[in-house]
Parts: C-alpha cells; sequence; structure tokens
C-alpha cells in the first residue's frame, strides 16, 4: 500500500492507494476512531457495483451503516441533491460525530463533502473515491461544492476529508469514456509538474486500466503526490493551487456553456487544454513543438466531441463567471513546456477572443 499525506497540521490526513483496499477500509477508518456510526452517501449505480465490499468492511470493524442514495452526474451537482441530502441525514439522527463516507465520483464527492461541511456546521467525512477522475484529483484538497446554472463551482466550501482510499481496482468497471475523462485530468498533471508521468500517460494509456495495472497504480499515486504537495503548500488557492487549473478555464466554461450535458469534465478539460496552450503559443510563451506534442497526447486518448454547437462569445460569457476572473482581469495557467506552468494574471481579452474563434473554427 501506498500512503501520502496531505500536510495541513492538526487537519492532516493520508491517502491510500492500493489494488483492492476497498475491502480493507473498514479497519483503516476505525484506526481513525472517528466514529462508530457511518453513513455511506453514494449512487445506486456504485452501490449495486461495489457497496457490498465497503459494507461489509464497516460491519465487520465495528461500524453501524447507513445509506443515503443521490442521483450521480454533474447535471445533479446542484444545491436540490444537497438538501435531499440534508433531509436524509436529519431523519437518520446524524449528529457532529457521525462519519460521512462519499463513495463515488467526483460528483458524490464534492456534494456529500459540502453537505458533511455544512450539515450541524460539520461532520468528519472521509473520500472514496471510484472514478479515476476522483481517485487522482477531486477526492484529494477538500474542495467541496455546487453548481449553478451561471457556472460550475460557484457553491462550496474547503473542508478537509479525514482519510482518503483509493482502490484502482474499481476503475475496471468504468466506462471507457469516463476512465478517458480521469485521463485528460492525468494529463493536466503532467503537463504542470512531472514530464515522467506525461510521458508514462503517453506511451501506456492504450493499455489502461486492465493491461496495465502497476503502472495504473503508479500513475494514481504521482498524480496524488502533486496534488498533495499543492494542496500542503496552498490549501485555498491563494496562489500556488492555481497551477491545478490548467486547461479549466475554458474547459469549466464549456461544461456551463452546454448545461454540464455534453461534455465529461474531462472531456471539457482536454478541449480547455489545448486552447490554453494554443493562447500560450500566441503569447511567445510555449514553443509550437512542445504544443503539438501535448495536444497529439490529448488527442489520441479519444475523440473529443466536437464544440461546434457553441459559438465563442457563449464561451467567453460563462468564463467571465469563473472564480479566477478577478478584478476583471483575465488568469490563465499556461504551460512553459511539459512539467512546468506558470500563473499568467493579465491575458489580453483580444487574443482569448482570437484562440477561441479560430478552435470553434477548426472543429470537425
Amino acid at each position: 500500500m501506498r500512503t501520502l499525506t496531505v500536510d495541513l497540521g492538526n487537519r492532516s490526513y493520508s491517502i491510500h492507494i492500493r489494488n483492492g483496499i476497498l475491502s480493507q477500509s473498514g479497519k483503516i477508518l476505525r484506526a481513525l476512531n472517528l466514529s462508530e456510526d457511518a453513513i455511506i452517501v453514494s449512487s445506486k449505480l456504485i452501490l449495486s457495483l461495489h457497496g457490498n465490499k465497503l459494507v461489509t468492511s464497516l460491519t465487520r470493524n465495528g461500524f453501524s451503516v447507513e445509506t443515503v442514495v443521490i442521483r450521480d452526474g454533474e447535471h445533479h451537482k446542484n444545491l436540490a441533491t444537497v438538501e435531499r441530502i440534508y433531509r436524509q441525514l436529519s431523519l437518520l439522527r446524524a449528529n457532529r460525530k457521525t462519519l460521512i463516507v462519499a463513495f463515488g465520483g467526483g460528483v458524490v464527492g464534492d456534494v456529500a463533502g459540502f453537505a458533511a461541511a455544512s450539515y450541524l456546521r460539520g461532520l468528519p467525512y472521509v473520500q472514496v473515491p471510484t472514478t479515476l477522475l476522483a481517485q487522482i484529483d477531486s477526492a484529494i484538497g477538500g474542495k467541496t461544492g455546487v453548481n449553478l446554472p451561471s457556472g460550475k463551482n460557484l457553491v462550496g466550501a474547503f473542508y478537509q476529508p479525514r482519510a482518503v482510499i483509493a482502490d484502482p481496482m474499481l476503475l475496471s468497471t468504468l466506462p471507457q469514456r469516463e476512465f478517458c475523462s480521469g485521463l485528460y485530468e492525468a494529463i493536466k498533471y503532467g503537463v504542470i509538474r512531472s514530464r515522467p508521468l506525461f510521458q508514462l500517460i503517453d506511451q501506456k494509456h492504450s493499455r489502461l486500466p486492465h493491461r496495465e495495472k502497476t503502472s495504473l497504480e503508479e500513475m494514481i499515486v504521482e498524480c496524488a503526490r502533486i496534488k498533495s504537495e499543492v494542496v500542503s503548500q496552498d490549501e485555498t488557492e491563494s496562489e500556488l493551487r492555481m497551477i491545478l487549473n490548467y486547461g479549466h478555464t475554458l474547459g469549466h466554461a464549456i461544461e456551463s456553456a452546454t448545461d454540464y450535458e455534453r461534455f465529461t469534465h474531462g472531456e471539457a478539460i482536454g478541449h480547455g487544454m489545448i486552447m490554453a496552450n494554443l493562447l500560450a503559443q500566441q503569447l511567445l510563451r510555449l514553443p509550437s513543438s512542445e504544443a503539438e506534442h501535448i495536444n497529439d497526447c490529448i488527442r489520441r486518448l479519444s475523440r473529443l466531441p466536437s464544440l461546434k454547437i457553441l459559438r465563442w462569445n457563449q464561451i467567453f460569457r460563462h468564463m467571465l463567471t469563473d472564480k479566477k476572473f478577478v478584478d476583471r482581469r483575465l488568469r490563465f495557467v499556461l504551460p512553459r513546456h511539459v512539467g512546468k506552468v506558470e500563473i499568467v494574471k493579465d491575458v489580453p481579452q483580444l487574443a482569448v477572443e482570437q484562440v477561441l474563434r479560430a478552435y470553434l473554427h477548426a472543429q470537425p
């Protein structure tokens, strides 16, 4: 088992990663001595696929277990879903020591985490992510929240879990499109901090997750290591943590502009990374050879759904509601080369408009 630490003083916690670790989750959580009562927040599909193993592990280690079932998918990441969780927690008589177990992908983790942060002004919670995107990114770092029609993640809180338990074996049941969604996010980590990670994905992505289990675990560990190091240095995104938003400024705008229904999160970020690379090229910050290398890797993962249904000003308008739009300045995370990015705080609006127009015009 690989164990990483998010170092936040008295709010530090461990990330446990190993094939088959779900069956040991009860033992790991029992050792934290948080509670004897656990409420699992999950979706019907995840519970049908993996719920028995989690519940069995918890009950064998002395937990009483209840479940709250919510609808999954980005269009259910809203305040109505949070209210549903609140009502169920009230019916189950949850108290401030009740442990919330977020068991699912990024949407489940974000919504359950936000409910834990706000119900009774804070319940302990843990993340047990079941998608690649959640295991390498969203389950780590304490970002919780929901979307509004006007923008993504506009309501939320920084609220750290007490532990993260990631079992790569769970990814074997993911649809290929969902697995690739996580791979786009993994490419992000390679570009911002690790050329070896980028090369691993570039060379072995077609053999994941079934034929390269060791490489898959290695990739997850490396992404989690980068995220934990960044969060440990900048918990609330005051500066350094912004580098994790590479590809996300335009990616989130694409999701919002299509009502969170046409693209997976990773697909939107894939488009966002390519456009960020084009912007970096236009601003003479990224060599063409590096941009082509990154873009080629992104495109070879799977075919990105076309953006042809959108106009450039639709994306731009939604981009202006992004949390990173501060003091009416456009901020972007732009790569210098694979393994290094920089935060550019005053990108010319005209440059962004030109990239959007050109990219949309070239869509198939």
